[in-house]
């Protein structure tokens, strides 16, 4: 098998090359031209909360109601050309809460695969202060069946990354009553990697990854489809359908929502939205919000402050969350995996705000946390009704740092 090396620099080099190009021509005259400018993130806008705070109606910070299951199953295209192995997480049955405080190893999500092995090996050889080697979900347990039908999150995940990429984030939201389903890009994963396969950051491979969010959703909510596990067929809300992604993924969350109007709200990780695909801010009128990273050394400041041009941009309610001292995968489950990859935001690195001065990644644990608690805050107010998860979101402490519209 080929040595794991992560391209992270040409991708992204290209990815933002491509951006800057576009951001010339758009042709939104209210657009700001300074890329790079800084935004006032020390308060929330004026116009976010014209009366009294609504309270949570419960803890977004910490697991929900519910026990967390997780199981893997497998999508196509309906030619049979495309198979996605499609990870899900949903609320479990009471009957799974032992099990899924116990939790899996990492390795498991490959269990039965090609890769279950080169995987417990990338597991091992990784730096354990910073990867999430255990979940918080029982092995594909019964789903409850109390509040269904449930509101449904897709999940885009990083360039040539895992399905995977933000299980904790994806725990969260299923312990509140949320369904996430991610897909395996296929021909953009880490095993297409490894394989010396991988597609590009580009436009042709981004025009697949939408495909796959919209099958996945077209699936979901097909109450025939024989791939959903019977106990969550037919109990998917259509009408409460988001999209989220990281890095790449966060580009396609963009993409997504410009095209596919069944998803109400979107949520993208260390990316901007208008690097490929013409993906237009100004064109997306559903709640939208951007985390970002502040020391990102795969995106750089130039990509950081593009972002922020994005959530200026937006039409629609608009959220922007900064967090200090995080990288590109400060948020992600995989950081360090195998001992040398998806490090920028794992331990020491160089600052981006400040450059060449060396600095420590915010503690992998706590990044992780925050992002969950991000998600979960504004996925909760736009999916499951509760205007308490604005109040959750303004009150978040630094090192987070927010802003809305």
């Amino acid at each position: 098998m080929p040595p794991f090396a992560r391209p992270s620099v040409s991708s992204f080099v290209f990815l933002f090359m491509t951006l800057a190009l576009g951001a010339c021509g758009d042709d939104d005259a209210s657009a700001p031209t300074d890329a790079a400018a800084p935004v006032d993130l020390a308060t929330i806008d004026a116009n976010f909360d014209a009366g009294p705070p609504v309270e949570p109606l419960r803890d977004y910070a910490v697991a929900g109601p519910y026990a967390v299951g997780n199981r893997r199953i497998t999508m196509d295209d309906g030619s049979g050309a495309r198979a996605l192995p499609v990870e899900l997480w949903y609320p479990a049955d009471e009957a799974a809460r032992a099990e899924a405080a116990l939790g899996q190893p990492m390795a498991a999500f490959e269990t039965g695969t090609a890769h279950e092995a080169r995987l417990a090996e990338l597991v091992t050889a990784s730096d354990s202060a910073c990867l999430r080697a255990t979940t918080a979900s029982a092995a594909a347990p019964a789903a409850a069946t109390s509040a269904s039908p449930w509101p449904v999150v897709v999940f885009s995940h990083c360039h040539t990354c895992t399905r995977f990429d933000v299980a904790e984030i994806a725990e969260r939201l299923a312990s509140h009553g949320i369904v996430v389903a991610a897909p395996d890009h296929e021909g953009n994963t880490l095993w297409d990697l490894e394989a010396g396969t991988s597609a590009d950051v580009g436009n042709a491979f981004l025009a697949v990854r939408v495909s796959d969010v919209r099958r996945v959703l077209d699936r979901l909510l097909d109450g025939t489809a024989a791939e959903i596990p019977d106990d969550l067929r037919g109990h998917l809300d259509a009408s409460r359908a988001a999209v989220m992604g990281h890095s790449f993924g966060g580009v396609t969350t963009g993409a997504v929502a410009t095209v596919d109007p069944r998803f109400v709200a979107a949520l993208s990780i260390a990316a901007p939205i208008s690097a490929l695909g013409g993906t237009r801010p100004a064109d997306l009128h559903i709640p939208y919000l951007f985390l970002l990273a502040r020391e990102d050394n795969s995106i750089t400041e130039t990509g950081n402050g593009l972002i922020r041009n994005d959530y200026r941009r937006l039409a629609g309610p608009a959220w922007l969350v900064e967090v200090e001292d995080a990288g590109h995968w400060s948020f992600s489950d995989i950081a360090g995996l195998g001992g040398d990859n998806f490090l920028a935001g794992c331990g020491a690195g160089l600052r981006q705000t400040a450059p060449h001065a060396a600095f420590t990644y915010l503690e992998n644990a706590r990044a992780r946390g925050l992002a969950a608690d991000v998600a979960a805050g504004f996925f909760t107010l736009y999916l499951l009704d509760d205007p308490g998860g604005a109040t959750f979101l303004a009150r978040l402490a630094a090192p987070a740092h927010v802003s809305h519209r």
